[in-house]
């Protein structure tokens, strides 16, 4: 069941890793510092979700444990929601020296990460992987940092929104036929980057930051949730982000409906995927 994050530092948004295990079932509202802060996410298979959300300190994150065949991770015993679940609280740790960029942050949380494997995997022979989203508040900025395809909404108080979202994945699967030769294109120069065991992919992640006077919500969310556009297209960009800052449980139920509505011959590998919005109202 989701639950609230504990106290975080003075002057900090909030406390701790957040998880929703159970489908549509947010954590209570987290307030500091003026920020509301909601998560909601619905797995694909009820008690087996592999992404996860985190809020310390002035830090957000949001992980998307990458659902790969296991021949592609064969070396490590570990599941893919451990290793998603244990770089989220790295990274969320590893953030909170705001003169650290983002990358290195993240750079130092899969090393911190891969030293776990020691002695018990063969990290080489394939190992998990995850998406990231994280975004941290410095001075009168809010700092991002997106690696692979999982999204940031930032909604302007305007009404205007913009989308950061790493496509790269997405040009690699339209260039490529097999999954052999997708994942022989994973962390590899002229590829597509996601955190895994290398910490150099962090060095690959897109990074900006937006004035925090003209935002109004950011919302933080796994490519489960942007099936609405990039699948379904029940949405854009700018209706998805303004449901989601309504209506995110009727979001995600649509969502379901709409996946479970698609013909045989076009339905995605997995039929459903884990879905997380984490959301930030300032």
């Amino acid at each position: 069941m989701g639950r609230r994050a504990g106290a975080g530092a003075r002057g900090g948004w909030s406390g701790t890793t957040l998880r929703a295990v159970a489908a549509f079932v947010p954590v209570l509202p987290a307030y500091s510092g003026g920020v509301h802060i909601e998560l909601l996410s619905d797995p694909a298979v009820p008690g087996a979700d592999e992404d996860a959300a985190g809020v310390l300190g002035e830090v957000v994150v949001l992980l998307d444990g990458a659902g790969l065949p296991e021949r592609f991770r064969a070396g490590c015993h570990h599941s893919v929601a451990w290793y998603s679940h244990t770089l989220a609280a790295h990274l969320l740790l590893a953030a909170q020296d705001r003169s650290v960029p983002l990358r290195d942050a993240l750079a130092d949380a899969i090393g911190q990460v891969a030293v776990l494997h020691a002695g018990e995997c063969a990290l080489e022979q394939g190992s998990p992987s995850a998406t990231v989203v994280a975004v941290r508040r410095r001075e009168d900025v809010l700092e991002h940092l997106v690696l692979c395809d999982s999204s940031l909404l930032l909604v302007g108080r305007g009404g205007d929104v913009q989308r950061r979202t790493d496509l790269r994945v997405d040009a690699v699967v339209r260039e490529e036929s097999t999954a052999l030769a997708i994942e022989a294109r994973r962390n590899a120069p002229g590829g597509f980057w996601v955190a895994r065991h290398e910490p150099e992919a962090a060095g690959h992640a897109l990074v900006g930051s937006t004035p925090l006077a003209g935002l109004d919500r950011v919302h933080l969310v796994s490519d489960g949730v942007t099936r609405a556009v990039d699948l379904l297209g029940t949405h854009d960009d700018a209706e998805l982000a303004r449901d989601l800052g309504v209506d995110p449980r009727g979001v995600l139920a649509a969502l379901r409906e709409g996946e479970r509505a698609l013909p045989l011959g076009t339905r995605p590998r997995k039929l459903h995927d884990d879905a997380t919005v984490l959301t930030l109202r300032f």
